[in-house]
């Protein structure tokens, strides 16, 4: 028995994701901001409509009793859109 040229093991890693993952496409989005923190200091009642960039992974997604709400600490928006 010879060993076979030009075939090496497959050394590739495998990463285990969970059944409901779901690739993101791009890590930025916009978001329209429906409401408002009372501690907020950089962004007030006014800003209620305008569009904001932020990054995807910043996004904090909460169900509670049956309604899901997006979750951005302030510190996380990189812009502004409209208003």
């Amino acid at each position: 028995m010879a060993p076979v040229e030009g075939e090496e093991p497959d050394q590739s890693a495998t990463i285990l994701l969970p059944d409901d993952y779901i690739k993101i496409k791009t890590p930025y989005e916009i978001y329209e901001i429906v409401d408002v923190a009372l501690d907020c200091e950089k962004i007030c009642e006014t800003n209620i409509g305008q569009q904001i960039l932020v990054n995807n992974s910043m996004i904090e997604e909460v169900k509670v009793r049956g309604q899901t709400y997006y979750l951005l600490l302030e510190n996380y928006i990189y812009g502004m859109f409209g208003g």
